[in-house]
């Protein structure tokens, strides 16, 4: 087929599209190679490109502010975005921030399944108390919780006149408590005659899970798991219960813990 130009001067008429539909038809037929001119300005008249298929084009830098509604914000100088082959990116249900593994985000009411989280407390400073029944919380022994189950300790080192009462509770803020059970021991240097051994289950917070006034302890363990409905603060406290008599009642920041695991 010989290389022919087409010159139009008025409109197509049916003979004109005819004959060029005859023209790309032997064109094709021929395997020959349609070259196209640059086209300018608006192309109009209804025409319709019904998915066109490009064989590996070469875009250079395309400029787009969004593809099938999805906004994209350009970066100051450059970015890149890398997918491992058969990655599927799935973006939150809102607007938010990404996590990143080396980065330093907070993560707020987030919920861990199967994982076991232990924060452990050591006693900042010795803890005095002297004809007081005020319970106070025992520093650094303060939580942060949500809803869950959970396993504690408590280990405290302590020195008592023979006539001190030390009392050790818990103490719930905002929390809810759905149970909690325990179990304390306490020993005295000869412990074979006046160890005491308590244990209980409540949901009351301040309840006492140790409350003795007739020896002098050396070391109170208090061991047990709760059930927290509602999140907020829990926290353990203690005192000198003065109904034994005047005797001051220390916990020793030496060898002073406590362990909080969340198991589910």
């Amino acid at each position: 087929m010989s290389q022919t130009t087409l010159v139009q001067t008025g409109a197509f008429t049916a003979t004109t599209r005819d004959y060029i539909n005859t023209m790309i038809t032997e064109l094709y037929a021929g395997e020959q190679t349609l070259a196209s001119p640059t086209i300018t300005g608006t192309v109009a008249g209804g025409a319709t490109y019904t998915a066109p298929t490009f064989t590996t084009p070469t875009l250079g830098v395309a400029t787009a502010t969004s593809i099938n509604k999805v906004a994209f914000t350009a970066p100051a100088t450059a970015a890149t975005l890398a997918l491992i082959d058969g990655t599927t990116v799935t973006g939150p249900a809102a607007t938010g921030t990404l996590a990143t593994l080396a980065g330093a985000e907070t993560l707020t009411n987030k919920t861990i399944t199967g994982a076991i989280d232990t924060d452990f407390k050591v006693l900042a400073a010795n803890a005095t108390y002297s004809a007081t029944v005020t319970p106070a919380t025992l520093t650094g022994f303060s939580w942060t919780v949500v809803a869950g189950t959970y396993m504690f300790e408590v280990n405290l080192p302590a020195t008592m006149t023979t006539n001190g009462g030390l009392t050790i509770n818990f103490l719930l803020t905002t929390a809810v408590l759905t149970s909690i059970q325990y179990q304390s021991y306490a020993a005295t240097a000869s412990d074979n005659t006046t160890a005491v051994s308590t244990n209980g289950t409540t949901t009351t917070s301040g309840t006492k899970v140790f409350d003795d006034k007739t020896a002098a302890y050396t070391h109170v363990n208090i061991k047990g798991s709760m059930v927290v409905g509602t999140g907020g603060t829990f926290a353990w406290q203690g005192c000198q219960n003065t109904s034994a008599g005047a005797g001051d009642a220390t916990i020793v920041a030496l060898g002073s813990f406590a362990r909080l695991t969340r198991v589910a």
